[in-house]
């Protein structure tokens, strides 16, 4: 049985109060608030002064962060000074190299909040009330997805090329297919992981200037090529040694996603594989799973039927493609798994 955690009524409390700490977190990057405060502007006046925004908003709003944890606060409550805590510095200020409140966009993203906020009638009508779904064109979602990326991206993406790099020819060329790229951050590392690699980074076209642009800041342009489609219906070229869908699938139900697998199938060389990368559900304890199980709820209210899918869901999703010879991967301290398959040989 999964490890059980008391129910308390301060328990209760944290789960009712804890949208606030999203909320000022939020606004705070947003106003660049925490670039105030390192800049030295440690008075609510001054702080309000350097980011154009009424002293008393601003009062309320730090001594709310300072509950929070994020600011530091001194000098009593009639004449409060502020700094950032440990660690601020290097993660909330935006002009740092570690900023990480680009993520606020994908984690916290105001579409979310909004359907967050109206989970309870999409519970009860069992479907996205949105009249655009998230697997389809014009999604604004992916493009914040695919500019930020999460905070996990790089780690499951070097796990890719290590699982790719223990099944092909590193000495012969490679040709790789980012299916549904996004931000191309998995085709790229495994440009960059196999200097004779050809990559092709395939997305709908609002989405793929954050590919090029990652593809320019790696210096791999010269060996990418970037194209524009519907990856149900345009022509993805090929023969591939290696077609990735990282973190695509669960905005599908099992029908499209058999159908997204056969096109991936049909493209491949001889020899070929598939690597699908992405969240699963049922591999772990629930609270070890809260980033695919949210995931899943998200899906739920920006989907007719996607869902993060078990790994059985993965493996039958696969066989059903023709994709029945499957290696599939833990990736431990990480919440992903690999699969990499390609067809049977009998």
């Amino acid at each position: 049985m999964a490890h059980e955690i008391p129910v308390t009524r301060r328990s209760i409390l944290e789960h009712l109060l804890a949208y606030k700490r999203t909320a000022v977190l939020r606004t705070a990057l947003e106003l660049r608030l925490f670039d105030a405060v390192q800049a030295g502007h440690a008075t609510p006046a001054a702080v309000g002064a350097a980011t154009g925004v009424p002293e008393r908003s601003v009062r309320v709003l730090l001594a709310a962060l300072a509950a929070a944890g994020l600011v530091v606060e001194d000098g009593g409550a009639d004449a409060p000074q502020y700094g950032l805590p440990d660690g601020a510095e290097r993660l909330l200020v935006s002009t740092s190299a570690d900023y990480a409140g680009g993520a606020a966009l994908v984690a916290a993203s105001q579409l979310e909040w909004e359907s967050m906020g109206r989970l309870t009638g999409i519970v009860r009508a069992g479907t996205t009330p949105l009249p655009v779904d998230a697997g389809s064109a014009g999604f604004p979602y992916w493009q914040d997805f695919a500019e930020h990326g999460t905070f996990a991206t790089h780690q499951v993406a070097d796990a890719v090329t290590d699982a790719v790099a223990g099944v092909v020819d590193d000495s012969a060329p490679l040709h790789v297919l980012d299916l549904g790229c996004g931000h191309a951050i998995f085709g790229l590392a495994l440009a960059r992981r196999f200097p004779g690699a050809r990559l092709t980074a395939f997305d709908r076209d609002d989405i793929l200037p954050h590919a090029r642009k990652n593809g320019a800041a790696t210096g791999l342009s010269s060996r990418t090529t970037f194209v524009a489609g519907d990856a149900f219906q345009t022509d993805l070229g090929g023969p591939y040694d290696v077609v990735v869908l990282a973190n695509l699938l669960p905005q599908f139900d099992p029908h499209d996603g058999v159908r997204l697998l056969r096109r991936a199938a049909t493209v491949l060389a001889p020899g070929g594989r598939v690597v699908v990368a992405g969240f699963t559900v049922g591999d772990d304890e629930p609270a070890r799973e809260y980033g695919a199980r949210m995931l899943s709820l998200l899906m739920l209210a920006w989907t007719r039927g996607g869902e993060v899918p078990t790994s059985p869901g993965y493996l039958r999703m696969l066989a059903a493609a023709g994709l029945d010879e499957v290696e599939a991967h833990d990736l431990p301290g990480l919440p992903s798994r690999l699969f990499l398959a390609r067809p049977g040989r009998g």
